[in-house]
């Protein structure tokens, strides 16, 4: 008789040294969207290890952190709760982690992708990191090599038997809105269950669902007592959904393309807004706009910062390529692009439109500003990253459909923390451009894209994305 027919055995309480009673579990998972890293090297895949228990500890970490933050008053609290279950440092002392993880990976399902990532594919605006780099005359890095969707591999948990509700309801977080690997918040290595669905997955993302799913817990809806924290929270956090489809890539395809086209979409600037609405959608779940636009150059962007660059930086002769237009003529800075996640690159193109496609290489004679990065300044020095609080992404549901999300944690922004901008290569901040996080316009501009009279970053792009047929916001 094959041991393949046996059931699983039903989870059974043990006990660890000092009479502590623990409980496993066991959940089969699979990839629905290509990996990119995830081993312990930039830019390289783990073939020994492919999907490391490190990684899977730390997603798991973050999304309980997520589920119960809000149930701490402080910091402190939050992180001596985190150790006692998770393990970690505290008060000069090393406390080992009571959640045992083990995963078995399904050799046969493992297949690496090193093509290089095409411009104006469907999966680029998340994958361009991944890339061939070089310059001319320089020898490139090859494209990195991600695993391709539909490696599957199982997860089998050990923890205390008071609290392996926990870790269930952060091992079920971390499917519906996260995935392994790096740029999990614009959709790669996204995960669903491959058994037993109707226990780890919604049917649909309803209030009656989060409450049978994540008993006890108050997901999205009002914020927490006492306001937002440092700790990205789904108390209070915002989540918006399109229809259901039974094709993963191409429901994550839609996700990307309603921040891609928000941030980035071309269009005729219409009665002083760049795009109003984001635009009638056709049956591929697409707007107007992302149908019509062809790979190549983008136009000159609606958003203030390239402007409110210029006017930081003296240009070389009388005035830039492109001079700064009057509606972001004010001197004062404004970078609303940088709640999306920091650092930001900025580079300006100094190569004229007309030698774009082949022929001998112009350059501006004007000149454009230098290549620069959005940091941010806690006060005291300045600091690189602050993840995004955006999630877009396709989510499992229980019938294998999915559905495109846009999850907007609840994240308050870093006290005292100012955006700043830097040359590249250079350690200190430019004179003039520390401003507030979330200024979307500074005082006394006009915005030339609609959004940007929005009291928030948050409240303009939820407000655009709720303008696509068939999306709704969950409570």
């Amino acid at each position: 008789m094959s041991t393949d027919s046996l059931p699983d055995p039903a989870p059974r309480a043990r006990r660890m040294g000092g009479g502590l009673a623990m409980q496993s579990l066991r959940v089969r998972l699979k990839t629905i969207t290509p990996i990119l890293g995830g081993s312990s090297a930039p830019r390289e895949l783990d073939e020994l290890d492919p999907i490391r228990v490190p990684t899977i500890r730390g997603h798991l970490r973050f999304w309980w952190r997520a589920l119960h933050g809000h149930e701490c008053a402080t910091s402190k609290d939050l992180a001596r709760r985190e150790r006692e279950l998770w393990g970690g440092m505290g008060n000069d002392a090393g406390t080992r982690s009571r959640v045992d993880v083990r995963v078995e990976v399904e050799p046969r399902t493992l297949s690496r992708d090193t093509d290089d990532i095409k411009q104006g594919s469907r999966d680029a605006y998340a994958l361009w990191i991944a890339s061939a780099q070089g310059k001319r005359g320089v020898e490139a890095k090859p494209a990195a090599p991600r695993w391709r969707s539909s490696l599957s591999f199982q997860l089998h948990v050990h923890a205390p038997a008071e609290r392996i509700f926990e870790v269930e309801r952060a091992i079920r977080a971390w499917v519906l809105w996260g995935g392994y690997g790096s740029r999990t918040r614009r959709g790669l290595g996204a995960l669903t269950i491959v058994e037993e669905e109707a226990a780890w997955l919604p049917a649909r993302p309803s209030r009656e669902e989060w409450s049978r799913l994540f008993p006890g817990l108050p997901l999205l809806g009002a914020p927490p007592a006492g306001g937002a924290r440092q700790v990205p929270l789904l108390r209070g956090a915002r989540l918006l959904f399109g229809a259901s489809r039974p094709d993963a890539e191409d429901v994550w395809a839609e996700a990307l393309g309603w921040l891609r086209e928000f941030r980035q979409g071309q269009g005729v600037p219409s009665h002083g807004s760049r795009v109003a609405v984001p635009g009638k959608k056709g049956d591929d779940g697409r707007s107007e706009m992302a149908r019509e636009r062809k790979p190549g150059r983008p136009g000159r962007s609606y958003w203030p910062e390239a402007d409110k660059i210029r006017q930081l930086f003296s240009p070389p002769k009388a005035s830039w390529a492109h001079s700064p237009r009057t509606s972001y003529a004010n001197k004062a800075p404004a970078w609303p692009r940088a709640g999306f996640g920091l650092p930001l690159a900025i580079r300006f193109q100094r190569r004229a439109r007309s030698t774009m496609k082949g022929g001998t290489e112009e350059f501006y004679p004007e000149g454009e500003p230098p290549d620069v990065e959005l940091r941010w300044h806690d006060g005291t020095r300045m600091r690189e990253r602050l993840a995004s609080p955006l999630i877009v992404k396709a989510m499992a549901l229980a019938d294998g459909s999915f559905v495109p999300i846009a999850l907007w944690l609840r994240r308050a922004w870093p006290e005292q923390g100012q955006v700043v901008l830097k040359v590249k290569d250079q350690r200190e901040p430019v004179r003039g451009s520390p401003a507030p996080f979330d200024r979307l316009l500074a005082p006394g501009d006009t915005a030339l894209y609609a959004p940007l009279v929005a009291a928030s970053l948050e409240e303009a792009f939820l407000g655009w994305v709720k303008g696509f047929r068939g999306v709704r916001e969950s409570t």
